[in-house]
């Protein structure tokens, strides 16, 4: 049986990700020669030829590609296993690490949460807010347990599960002559001055409006395009232009909305998804706050569908 040195594999890692043996062994602060030394014994004990030499340069054999991808899935599960392992010893305590968008950190975890609380769950949250591709790095860098993303992915190394469905909504200017309304219509907003979210990563919000537009033989005046709801609601605010928030803003905790309306015709729906990581551990504090966005996603759900 073959076993694998955790710290030979450690080394491993740093020169793949710091490119040459050289910068490797000066990021770990050790000279080159035993580093060199230590990464030949590595790849005779586990029989895998991980690099091709060319001259001074290493390149990556497909196999030591895999061996690098599982490395750090194996160091990451097995600091997972040590964490969770002393929070326990220490006051039962457990962490969960999220990346999300800042709407999701507005309204989806506050009330996730508050519940933690109410029912004394012992759980430290820590939230990250970042683009898409932000958040799936760090997912597959292990640095995060959970992401939560309105776009879809089809990746082999993730997975993605629906959240829940929502209309997507209308915000606009105060004192617009379309406010109080309950609903209105793409046509109604022809002249308007639109801020849209940035549409280079996957399909979201902004591509459906796009094409319902050119259905319609509209020409929308796209005067921002944006990373984030919540900046956008203040220019809003501010009179600058409308934008197509997703309903769950209506939960955002602290914030000042400019009016809102639904968009009736044509109707949009965006979903909100959870990413991770496949072949990852999963820590009991991760699954105790699913459990609790379970149900306050349930009761979502039930809201957004009356």
């Amino acid at each position: 049986m073959i076993f694998i040195d955790i710290q030979k594999l450690k080394y491993f890692i740093a020169v793949v990700e710091n490119g040459t043996v050289s910068k490797a062994a000066k990021a770990l602060n050790m000279t080159q020669p035993p580093l060199s030394m230590l990464l030949k014994k590595f790849e005779d004990e586990i029989g895998i030829q991980l690099f091709r030499r060319e001259g001074k340069r290493l390149y990556l054999t497909d196999p030591g590609q895999l061996v690098y991808q599982r490395g750090i899935e194996l160091l990451a599960s097995s600091e997972a296993i040590l964490q969770e392992a002393r929070e326990f010893q220490q006051d039962h305590r457990g962490t969960v690490s999220i990346g999300c968008a800042a709407v999701a950190n507005f309204s989806l975890i506050p009330e996730v949460i508050k519940r933690m609380n109410d029912h004394s769950i012992n759980i430290v949250t820590h939230v990250k807010e970042g683009s898409p591709p932000y958040i799936l790095e760090h997912l597959r860098f292990h640095k995060l347990d959970i992401g939560i993303v309105r776009n879809v992915y089809n990746r082999d190394d993730l997975i993605t599960t629906k959240l829940f469905t929502e209309p997507v909504m209308v915000a606009l200017p105060p004192g617009h002559p379309l406010e109080g309304k309950k609903s209105v219509r793409l046509e109604e907003l022809k002249d308007e001055k639109f801020l849209l979210h940035h549409s280079s990563f996957e399909y979201n919000i902004s591509d459906t409006i796009i094409m319902e537009c050119k259905k319609r033989e509209i020409a929308p005046n796209i005067i921002y395009w944006g990373t984030e709801t919540l900046p956008m609601l203040g220019m809003v605010n501010a009179g600058m232009g409308i934008a197509f928030p997703p309903k769950s803003v209506l939960k955002s905790v602290g914030v000042a909305l400019p009016p809102l309306a639904e968009l009736s015709d044509p109707p949009i729906t965006t979903t909100l998804n959870m990413v991770t990581v496949k072949n990852n551990v999963k820590k009991e504090a991760v699954e105790m706050f699913l459990d609790i966005a379970k149900e306050v996603i349930e009761e979502i759900e039930r809201e957004f569908s009356r």
